[in-house]
């Protein structure tokens, strides 16, 4: 499916979170929203972005209420650091966000892309 933001489902660059420091890389997913308070998950990923980590954010749930501009400034330093910034599809559909109303660079995914990144040994998740 093609998106104003990207091709959803194939993955960016080469389908997997980047290589960075070491050829470690990380999936970190963020299924809170504005709620959660930013300096505990998204503060770790602005770290790991600035420590030379290949980092993508993937959010999921109530997560993607953080794709919106100005939702978050621990988000606005991880996109302009380096951060990959990603967002399920069906949750957007689910909570009504058009691609259109999001932070600029988020790129929209689905679940098979997903799966991918999850399976693929080089990549360390963490869940949120």
């Amino acid at each position: 499916m093609e998106t104003s933001r990207g091709r959803t489902g194939t993955g960016g660059r080469s389908g997997n979170p980047g290589s960075g420091a070491a050829g470690v890389r990380l999936l970190l997913v963020e299924t809170r929203g504005t709620d959660a308070p930013p300096d505990g998950f998204r503060a770790d990923a602005v770290m790991e972005v600035l420590t030379g980590h290949a980092v993508l954010l993937f959010l999921v749930g109530e997560g993607v209420t953080l794709a919106v501009p100005d939702s978050d400034r621990e988000l606005d330093l991880f996109q302009k650091e380096g951060g990959e910034l990603t967002a399920d599809l069906f949750s957007l559909v689910q909570r009504g966000l058009d691609e259109a109303a999001l932070r600029p660079g988020v790129r929209v995914t689905g679940w098979p892309e997903v799966a991918g990144w999850l399976l693929d040994p080089a990549v360390r998740v963490a869940w949120h």
